[in-house]
């Protein structure tokens, strides 16, 4: 029996000791969240660009009567150890805006990162692109 509860002993250590580790990683503000964006779609490659602190827009391509931007980050918090920074991602094409919010959250000792995603046009059209926003921490 007291064989069993020494690898346990140390499975509890090491599960402990990477959340530690986790933690200490953490960022302490929104400057340290990084931003990029990637396009998908036909023909297009899977490289993610980073954006700059300031607003500004996403290249789509020639192919596409879309343009996106992206807005600045906003921050809000409760404490030093609860935050978010949140961005939006806006498409317009001709009269119509569609958009979705991207964040990066730390709280409870960890990050939680959701990306904003926008499907633009038809699938079937050789033009579709889908559009993402995402953050990470720096």
């Amino acid at each position: 029996m007291r064989s069993r509860r020494v690898p346990l002993a140390l499975l509890a250590l090491a599960v402990l000791g990477g959340a530690a580790t986790a933690a200490a990683q953490l960022p302490s503000g929104p400057e340290e969240i990084a931003w990029t964006s990637f396009v998908g779609g036909p023909g297009r490659s899977s490289e993610r660009q980073t954006l700059p602190g300031e607003p500004g827009t996403i290249d789509l391509g020639d192919d596409t009567a879309w343009r996106c931007g992206f807005g600045r980050a906003r921050h809000a918090a409760i404490s030093a150890e609860a935050w978010s920074v949140q961005r939006v991602l806006a498409c317009r094409r001709e009269g119509s805006t569609v958009s979705a919010t991207a964040s990066c959250r730390v709280h409870d000792g960890r990050l939680q990162e959701h990306a904003a995603t926008l499907s633009l046009g038809s699938v079937a059209d050789r033009r579709h692109v889908t559009v993402t926003l995402s953050c990470r921490a720096r």
